[in-house]
């Protein structure tokens, strides 16, 4: 029978009383392991903004001696929220230096690995099913579209949507793994939705969790267990920002996704499968590293983000990392796919391998990382705009990586 553990681990930063930063919700990490005869797979959601292979490593050496789970299929999804402290960086400014904590990736390992250890001790006989619901008209696709078919980054000037651009597509389904108990109680689910957590901008240099936040805490009002995990975020972002947006798109994802809870099918044997592929994709190349480190230099530390990032990339390509090995990992159970890809995901990206997969319901998790950065497609590097400036992939990367992940669900 299938067996499934759900743990959390608070790492919530004290609220200062010189006032340097205020709280505004708690934040955490949140596992959901699912485990079937000798096959496991281990969902760790994260209130921060990506999580590097370097801090991996140290989470699967924290854990190696809990026998039967698979170091492997650890899958990574922060849920890339800017309000919370932050390790690298790498887009998001953050005008708090007391938020900083570069250099502190065992303080992020431990508390990841003490959230894995509750879930592996609350493993119990459980029953799972997948549900879907929508929460449209609070999520657009900020690359669009003058009338000349010209790109125009609409990413800043609110109100949103705007009748004279065309805007490119997403994906507005909140998806819901449900688990029960043996008597058919719902006790703990994930929530999977396809957008950015950027509602709470005016909140940066403090602690939020964002929107997931509310949504977790709008489920968890019915007496479910929640983590988060990011859909297809890579170019869709909150119609609005500031303000109540934050409990105006949480409330709507949690309340679709108590709407997919009610609707999940239900099924007492999992049947979990767990597949991976590692493909070699070439990394971004520098032309000029010590360009780079002079511009970083010139930058004030409280907008560097772009230079950080490009600059976490250039380092690594000098050292010798100039191919990245990249996973993708399917996870099947209950008649439907579930893809995790490291970095953030276009939605049409997403698109393709859900239709590749041929009518099999496909979820597909973004697990956002400095390694990765955006995965922008070919059309996107050819157009410009954000997202390829903060790619740590070489141009047909996201081509290498879609055709591969379209091949593993179609299997």
């Amino acid at each position: 029978m299938l067996e499934t553990g759900f743990g959390v681990q608070d790492f919530t930063p004290v609220e200062p009383s010189d006032g340097a930063f205020r709280v505004y919700d708690p934040i955490s990490f949140r596992v959901l392991i699912l485990r079937h005869g000798d096959t496991n797979v281990t969902f760790l959601a994260g209130d921060c903004f990506s999580i590097e292979e370097d801090i991996m490593v140290r989470v699967r050496e924290r854990v190696g001696d809990i026998v039967w789970l698979d170091p492997n299929h650890i899958l990574p999804c922060a849920s890339h929220v800017g309000t919370t402290p932050i390790l690298f960086q790498s887009y998001v400014s953050i005008p708090c230096e007391a938020l900083k904590y570069y250099g502190r990736e065992d303080f992020f390992a431990d508390n990841m690995a003490a959230a894995i250890r509750e879930a592996a001790h609350a493993m119990a006989p459980s029953r799972m099913g997948v549900g879907a619901g929508s929460a449209p008209n609070v999520l657009y696709n900020r690359r669009s579209y003058d009338g000349d078919g010209k790109l125009v980054m609409s990413n800043f000037k609110f109100p949103y949507l705007r009748p004279e651009l065309t805007y490119a597509e997403v994906d507005d389904n909140v998806y819901v793994i449900r688990i029960d108990d043996t008597e058919g109680n719902p006790s703990h689910c994930a929530i999977v939705f396809g957008c950015h957590a950027l509602c709470s901008t005016d909140k940066y240099g403090h602690i939020s969790a964002d929107y997931p936040g509310v949504a977790r805490r709008v489920v968890e009002s019915a007496g479910v267990n929640a983590l988060f995990l990011p859909g297809s975020i890579g170019n869709v972002v909150p119609v609005s920002r500031a303000g109540r947006t934050c409990e105006r798109v949480g409330n709507s994802v949690g309340g679709a996704a108590l709407y997919a809870l009610e609707q999940a099918g239900m099924y007492d044997s999992g049947n979990l499968r767990v597949t991976r592929k590692t493909i070699k994709v070439p990394t971004f190349a520098h032309e000029d590293p010590d360009a780079v480190e002079t511009e970083l230099k010139a930058t004030p530390n409280r907008s560097d983000g772009l230079q950080r990032f490009q600059a976490y990339g250039s380092r690594h390509y000098a050292t010798g990392r100039q191919f990245l090995d990249y996973t993708i990992t399917r996870v099947s159970a209950c008649g439907v796919n579930i893809v995790h890809l490291p970095g953030e995901i276009f939605v049409e990206t997403a698109s393709a391998i859900r239709a590749a997969a041929q009518g099999v319901l496909t979820i597909v998790l973004s697990g956002p990382t400095a390694d990765v950065g955006y995965l922008s497609t070919p059309e996107a590097h050819r157009e410009g705009g954000m997202e390829p400036r903060y790619a740590g992939l070489a141009v047909d990367g996201e081509r290498l990586i879609r055709d591969a992940a379209c091949e593993l669900v179609a299997d």
